[in-house]
């Protein structure tokens, strides 16, 4: 057995070109596959971890195909229904910047009122602290809004009877998790109401707290059937419509990708089902020196083996130092999305062996059986129809 180890180790340094070329193409796919897996479990890991402070239930009022304001009197009902601990009501909505093709979310708070961020809550409980007109929002916001900022000293916002209104950046804020924080621009609450035209008398959504957890499916359909204009979200199904997000955007990037190392292997079995004259002439001549079908098959095992595996394992320590030491420039764009608003990559490091067992599965040995099959082939022959 280790005269045939060692014969392949040989047969692969001398053929060394070839299988080099092959290792190479073998570990960019395997590397782009698993940077994508890694990206995605990573992303999920840590919604998961900001999903704990995430708000029981959400519920908004929903007709017509789209959103509508929701009245004070409306929210009133919400204090009726017994197993609702806490309502808070929320001034919140997005503002377009034509001229940087942005869309920030507004966020109005107002003094001690408890949010579902303890950095927001904190700004509240300090909220005479700051100017009339400040603005507090992520480094990443004023980076995109430099131009305007430096230029006015402070990022003017048009309401809807369109009025100036001048916000001064206060701070930066960091709530520990980019998917949060990145597009955020929190202000006092009347400022977002003139800003996004929402009466004193309204609101954007309702946040409601449960007592018992147990009871938030039961809560949330008491809610639906009673009031069907709102539409009700619980924690859980937030958690889920974003997994869902991020496993629809992984899949298609995964399936080309598998379909790449499909093709891959399918040009592989094709090359090597036409053995060059020299590996043919090898064969025969082994099998001249009396080897066995199985003593071939053997050495033709190790050296596949040798060639995907190290191939697998070099692509996935090329995708960890990708995604978690360069932030994965470009394939970072397929989950981010394109926008001026870029999130730092600063990703906790998920490792999912379920994942990269099943890529081991779909990968090695499918390269193992296209490399042995041809070889196979060839050994079945006698020695001297082999060398003619």
């Amino acid at each position: 057995m280790n005269n045939i180890f060692d014969y392949a180790l040989k047969s692969i340094f001398r053929f060394g070109f070839k299988n080099l070329a092959i290792g190479i193409i073998f570990a960019i796919l395997v590397s782009l596959i698993s940077s994508s897996i890694l990206i995605c479990s990573s992303l999920k890991s840590e919604y998961s971890t900001i999903s704990k402070d995430l708000p029981e239930i959400l519920v908004q009022k929903y007709y017509g195909g789209r959103a509508h304001f929701i009245s004070q009197d409306e929210i009133d009902e919400f204090y009726k229904i017994p197993g609702i601990s806490g309502v808070l009501p929320r001034v919140t909505g997005q503002y377009h910047f034509e001229r940087e093709k942005l869309y920030l979310t507004i966020f109005g708070i107002e003094s001690f009122e408890e949010y579902f961020d303890k950095n927001i809550t904190w700004i509240a409980q300090n909220l005479s602290d700051f100017k009339p007109n400040f603005m507090i929002s992520s480094q990443n916001v004023y980076d995109a809004l430099r131009t305007q900022i430096s230029t006015y000293g402070a990022l003017p916002f048009f309401t809807p009877d369109d009025e100036l209104i001048s916000l001064v950046p206060s701070g930066v804020y960091k709530s520990g998790a980019e998917l949060i924080d990145n597009d955020v621009i929190i202000t006092e609450i009347s400022n977002a109401r003139k800003i996004l035209g929402i009466k004193d008398d309204e609101f954007s959504d309702v946040t409601l707290k449960i007592s018992n957890p147990l009871e938030v499916d039961f809560i949330a359909q008491k809610i639906r059937l009673k009031y069907p204009k709102f539409r009700v979200i619980t924690k859980y199904e937030m958690v889920k419509q974003f997994n869902l997000l991020y496993d629809f955007k992984n899949g298609i990037f995964l399936i080309l990708l598998i379909i790449s190392l499909f093709s891959f292997c399918v040009i592989l079995y094709d090359k090597l089902s036409g053995i060059r004259s020299e590996e043919r002439r090898e064969i025969g001549i082994l099998k001249a020196l009396g080897w066995e079908i199985s003593d071939i098959i053997k050495s033709k095992l190790f050296e596949s083996l040798i060639i995907s595996f190290t191939a697998f394992l070099i692509g996935l320590a090329l995708a960890i130092f990708y995604v978690f030491f360069l932030k994965a420039p470009i394939i970072s764009n397929v989950f981010a999305g394109y926008s001026a608003l870029k999130i730092n990559f600063d990703l906790p490091f998920v490792f999912d062996f379920a994942d990269f067992f099943m890529l081991f599965l779909l990968s090695v040995p499918f390269y193992v059986g296209v490399s042995i099959i041809p070889a196979w082939k060839i050994a079945t022959l006698d020695a001297g129809e082999i060398l003619k």
